[in-house]
């Protein structure tokens, strides 16, 4: 689970039931520059650009402000792949201030760095295979960038949360859980969402 700090609300607050539709079309997939398919993360950048992960479609699609009509800017659309132009259902997206996405690529166990408008990503974190060593990293579903650019890799396959320092990517190391699932508070299960707050706590949705 993950623990939250109360937010202090006026009493006289009223939820606003209505909303609008950024992305997408309400119960279609598809592949087509207006549909999704399985969208898992999403991200918003400064110039209030919408970021999302398209998982089934192997792809990043960026929405520009007030369009519903998104360009691919990661990833081949519907082609799963290993080379640094492809992913393979792609979990989660961190879009800095600079513009640099942060892709969450699962099944090739790793993370890719990818500046939009460029052809190919870098790899940062992981890409060799998936493992338990720190070199590695398992399926994983939760992806957080910090101010210092450092990366947080919520590893639900390994059960454990590994912070990747930047300019480091030969190896993370052990922030959360470890290698065997439980249910105490040294354990993890199957973590998916990950946030680290401006005092470098760390919170973790322990999904099991």
């Amino acid at each position: 689970m993950i623990a939250v700090m109360p937010i202090p609300l006026c009493q006289t607050a009223t939820w606003n039931s209505t909303y609008v539709q950024v992305a997408g079309a309400t119960s279609v997939a598809g592949s087509t520059q207006y549909l999704l398919s399985s969208p898992y993360g999403v991200a918003v950048d400064v110039y209030q650009n919408t970021y999302v992960v398209d998982y089934n479609n192997h792809r990043i699609q960026r929405f520009q402000l007030g369009s519903i009509a998104a360009s691919t800017v990661a990833g081949v659309s519907n082609v799963a792949g290993t080379g640094f132009s492809q992913l393979y259902y792609p979990t989660a997206i961190h879009v800095d201030s600079n513009g640099l996405m942060y892709i969450l690529d699962s099944y090739n166990y790793r993370v890719l760095l990818w500046q939009v408008g460029y052809p190919l990503g870098t790899v940062i974190v992981g890409g060799r295979g998936s493992g338990t060593t720190f070199d590695k990293i398992a399926l994983s579903y939760g992806l957080y960038v910090d101010i210092q650019y450092n990366v947080y890799v919520s590893e639900s396959g390994n059960n454990r949360v590994t912070k990747w320092f930047y300019g480091n990517t030969t190896a993370g190391i052990l922030v959360a859980g470890g290698s065997v699932a439980g249910n105490t508070a040294d354990k993890l299960n199957a973590p998916w969402g990950v946030y680290v707050d401006s005092g470098n706590s760390l919170y973790v949705v322990d999904s099991g």
